[in-house]
């Protein structure tokens, strides 16, 4: 679905984020990215900071090629901020790698957010680090980096967490809203894609359907 929108598929060497509220899909978009790039032979990077990535969903979607798929997922669980930065360090040592799949680069971060300043800003600075070495890895093996990211509410709707560091690393980034039984993609920033393109569609048991 991405590939449609995108005029093309995910840009190696660069950083993708696709944010939105819970329930519009971004897991499935990350799995049929990641079934897209084992196919063409890669091994895939998966980080699940929200541990809502399912064995079964991945099954379904798969179907006959789960096994191949799965040999070739590697799928990481960092349970704090700090060991989410250091399994992001050992990308540059993984063979083949083609695709690294961030499932919520914000969430850890937003679990040790306080109301302590400096704190924060510590904070800000290690989630900047990350970006930086998601971004130098993809450059170095040439290889995509799909993030997604939680929304915060603000007075005109929502908006991505991260603030500007997100926004500015992130080359191509993807809004996902609801609507009613439906969902939409907007792309909100591309190098070479018409902004502000809309796509809709339904998660259905195989995936997700676009809605002509």
């Amino acid at each position: 679905m991405l590939k449609e929108i995108l005029k093309g598929n995910i840009e190696r060497k660069t950083i993708t984020q696709i944010y939105g509220p819970p329930g519009v899909g971004k897991t499935n978009i990350g799995i049929i990215s990641a079934i897209n790039f084992i196919r063409k032979g890669f091994k895939v990077v998966y980080v699940d900071t929200e541990g809502g990535l399912s064995i079964e969903r991945i099954k379904q979607i798969a179907g006959d090629e789960i096994e191949n798929i799965l040999n070739n997922l590697i799928i990481y669980e960092p349970e704090s901020f700090e060991e989410q930065s250091i399994l992001l360090e050992k990308l540059l040592y993984i063979d083949n790698l083609g695709l690294v799949i961030v499932d919520g680069i914000s969430s850890l971060y937003r679990l040790e957010l306080s109301d302590k300043v400096d704190e924060n800003t510590r904070l800000n600075r290690i989630l900047g680090r990350q970006i930086l070495t998601l971004l130098n890895t993809a450059k170095k093996k040439n290889l995509a980096v799909l993030i997604t990211n939680q929304v915060s509410d603000t007075s005109n709707g929502f908006k991505a967490t991260g603030g500007k560091i997100l926004e500015y690393w992130s080359k191509t980034i993807i809004r996902m809203e609801k609507l009613n039984k439906l969902r939409e993609l907007i792309l909100e920033k591309h190098r070479y894609s018409e902004e502000g393109e809309r796509i809709k569609y339904k998660i259905v048991k195989k995936g997700i359907d676009i809605i002509p």
